[in-house]
């Protein structure tokens, strides 16, 4: 200002120099950014969303980087770019996730420097800044990637072979491959052995008439056995499909040459050392999506110590660059950096995503955090790998070698079971319920109706006691998801995996985690889309198996709904509160009640109880559906007139849902106040049945009686028979007025 006369304009969004104040305590640091945007956000913004528009998961191109490192591609890539080999290298990923990794080691595949289509760079606005050296640095840039991208075209096949078991994130990963332009380098298969056997016949073939054509060859060209290296990511994998890339996995390794390749997995958990049988030479703590993980290596076969001293120097390059920026986190981890701790998803801006050489690589890793490595010898051996033989021909990959004992079992209780259905006619129920304690989960098989049909598979995991170490209860777990489909004729696609827990606010019903489990078909009410259709007792329900930690009907209270028809045969009104998706509403309907009133805080079961309804053709005026607050609505009603027949009430163990204002629910607590509001709300010679799953409930019987309200417990009579093991499954009363 003093110089022009005038205020200088400054762009705050894009500012030439970007100067940084840090506050601690008493101190402050003044610095001027040289680097700007960080380099890990190269991803075109476009590539990262699904067709619906939804964020979707992309390794971000660090972590990819730093995987990729571990397997020998960055080396493999070099020498192939020196000439120094006929081939280039191959990589195969048995999960892709969103195909970040796949977009990272086809970029270094191309010799394509990162951000080499940026123009904007934090250090242009320094006084320093000279563009002359970065104008031949970046011709040079260019230069080797026209060189990479000419030497790829006259391989004329691709070098990278990839797939995952989730057919969302196959078709994502795809679409992704092709918004970056780099879709000819990679071949997408299916989960199986068999296609990428295939494929990985074309590929070294290939690579060898191109090695064997070549006229004049280098004199330094190496005609070796190809280099690469395989790799998994499954942080993003639903559980349920594991077992399919576990088993894919152990396959591969033993498949040459993938046996001498190098081998990395990023997890959280450590089930792939199970899976083939050894230990991880190397692990690296990392922090995709702000959540604790590894980066697990496994050498190759034939792998000699000089390979695997190269990568790791890559790594220790890396852990050097960062503490010299003095940006590294703690030491032997890799965390999101830059303020982008908390996204789920790397939403980066950018042009298009671009790789180089070694050390542009290694910079933009150590750009993030500092990476060490630490060699990792297991306590005990992982487990050998082992099948289960039922009989049929088709033995069963599993990670815990007395899984036989499982199988055994559930083929036994499963056959019991069926014969069971079949004599009473029940489509959907039980079929194994933690027989054998070191397998503890509840499998429920559901048949779908005429209109739908299919079977599907819950499979519910009860917490292990701290006792157990959790990678054995992990593994136990997926051999379960293993073994179950199998042994009850069911497609692992239709297989869903649930963890139940005290939810620390709303219903009883929360939505589940995204992502959890299953092939997710989204959200939104159940009219929105078409669900299921399972039967029972002559009617016809909806379930839905992806969005939520119940499917949309208690099968152990299959007994309890058939009492509540029978009370309600001659019955004029019927309510139901806390009604879920109104399958007592239905089955009181059926009795031929003249109205009914259903009434619950959500308007999404409130809509799936009326499809219900409607799908059993009960959709008349005289059928009334309410969104309450059922203790307030009940204090309501006492002051009116307005009582009924029949009252089937059946509330969540817990409930601090935001729509009830500041008040929880918490059914030891508060009962004694419900069941007297509800014993108010009958006619004089009505009745209402009372249910609530709290394991140790105990009703307060002296206060109720004291206030007129008489309990009868009957919870022996609706236990079912495939819940018999479990008879505290449920406690259920009948609830009258003594006067």
């Amino acid at each position: 200002m003093d110089v022009a006369g005038i205020r200088p304009s400054v762009d705050t969004d894009r500012p030439d120099a970007h100067v940084m104040l840090s506050l601690r305590g008493h101190r402050a640091t003044l610095a001027l950014d040289l680097s700007g945007e960080p380099l890990f956000r190269r991803m075109p913004r476009a590539a990262t969303r699904h067709a619906t528009g939804h964020e979707a998961h992309v390794l971000r191109p660090d972590y990819a980087a730093l995987l990729l490192a571990q397997t020998d591609w960055p080396a493999a890539c070099r020498a192939f770019h020196a000439g120094q080999a006929a081939q280039p290298p191959i990589l195969v990923d048995a999960c892709c996730a969103g195909g970040g990794v796949e977009l990272e080691a086809a970029l270094q595949l191309l010799d394509r420097a990162p951000g080499l289509d940026r123009r904007r760079w934090g250090f242009m606005g320094w006084g320093a800044h000279d563009e002359q050296a970065w104008e031949a640095e970046r011709r040079a840039a260019d230069e080797r990637a026209t060189l990479g991208s000419g030497r790829c075209e006259a391989i004329g096949h691709a070098s990278i072979i990839a797939t995952d078991a989730d057919p969302q994130s196959r078709s994502f990963a795809q679409r992704l491959w092709h918004l970056s332009g780099i879709d000819t380098l990679i071949a997408p298969v299916e989960p199986t052995t068999a296609s990428f056997e295939a494929s990985l016949a074309g590929v070294c073939g290939n690579a060898t008439h191109s090695a064997t054509s070549n006229s004049k060859p280098s004199e330094h060209v190496s005609n070796v056995a190809p280099r690469g290296g395989l790799l998994a990511d499954t942080t993003e994998l639903p559980i349920t499909l594991a077992p399919a890339i576990v088993t894919l996995m152990r396959d591969l390794r033993r498949h040459a040459p993938l046996n001498t390749f190098p081998a990395a997995v990023l997890a959280y958990d450590n089930t792939m050392d199970r899976a083939l049988g050894t230990a991880p030479n190397k692990t690296l703590s990392v922090r995709p999506n702000n959540e604790a993980a590894t980066i697990r290596r496994y050498p190759g076969a034939t792998a000699t110590g000089s390979a695997a001293a190269e990568a790791n120097d890559g790594v220790q390059a890396s852990a050097a660059s960062a503490t010299d920026a003095g940006t590294g986190t703690e030491a032997g981890t890799l965390g999101d950096a830059s303020g982008a701790s908390a996204q789920r998803s790397p939403r980066r801006r950018g042009r298009t995503a671009s790789s180089g050489d070694a050390n542009a690589r290694q910079n933009a890793v150590a750009a993030g955090a500092s990476t060490a490595a630490s060699t990792s010898a297991a306590a005990d051996a992982p487990a050998a790998t082992a099948t289960v033989d039922l009989g049929d021909g088709k033995p069963i990959p599993v990670l815990v070698p007395e899984s036989e004992q499982f199988a055994h079992r559930l083929k036994k209780v499963a056959r019991l079971r069926r014969r069971w259905a079949k004599r009473t006619g029940v489509t959907c129920y039980r079929v194994y319920d933690a027989d054998l304690p070191d397998y503890a989960a509840a499998i429920d098989l559901y048949e779908g109706s005429a209109a739908t049909p299919g079977r599907w598979l819950v499979i519910a995991e009860y917490a292990a006691p701290k006792t157990i170490d959790p990678a054995l209860a992990q593994a136990r777990m997926l051999d379960i998801l293993a073994i179950a489909p199998h042994v009850l004729d069911v497609d692992p696609r239709h297989v869903y995996a649930k963890a139940r827990m005290r939810s620390r606010g709303g219903s009883q019903y929360a939505r589940k985690r995204t992502g959890g489990s299953g092939q997710g078909s989204g959200h939104g009410a159940p009219r929105d889309r078409k669900l299921p259709l399972i039967e029972e007792g002559g009617l016809t329900f909806a379930v839905n198996f992806d969005d939520y930690l119940d499917t949309g009907i208690f099968l152990d209270h299959r007994v309890t709904r058939g009492m509540v028809r029978e009370h309600a045969r001659g019955k004029r009104w019927f309510l139901n509160l806390f009604a879920y998706t109104g399958t007592a509403t239905c089955y009181a309907a059926d009795a031929g009640v003249e109205e009914t009133v259903t009434v619950d805080l959500s308007n999404t079961y409130l809509d799936w109880a009326e499809r219900n309804m409607a799908i059993n053709g009960f959709t008349g005026p005289e059928h009334h559906y309410v969104r309450a607050d059922v203790l307030g609505w009940i204090r309501d009603m006492r002051r009116t007139a307005n009582r009924w027949d029949l009252i089937f009430c059946d509330p969540p163990t817990f409930s601090n849902s935001a729509k009830m204002g500041r008040r929880s629910f918490d059914v030891q607590r508060d009962h004694v106040e419900l069941l007297r509001g509800v014993a108010d709300l009958l006619t004089p010679d009505g009745e209402a049945i009372f249910s609530c799953n709290l394991r140790s409930f105990k009703p307060r019987v002296d206060e109720l009686m004291a206030s007129g309200v008489k309990l009868e417990d009957i919870s022996a009579q609706t236990i079912p028979e495939d819940f018999a093991r479990n008879p505290r499954i449920h406690r259920c009363y009948l609830v009258r007025r003594m006067y």
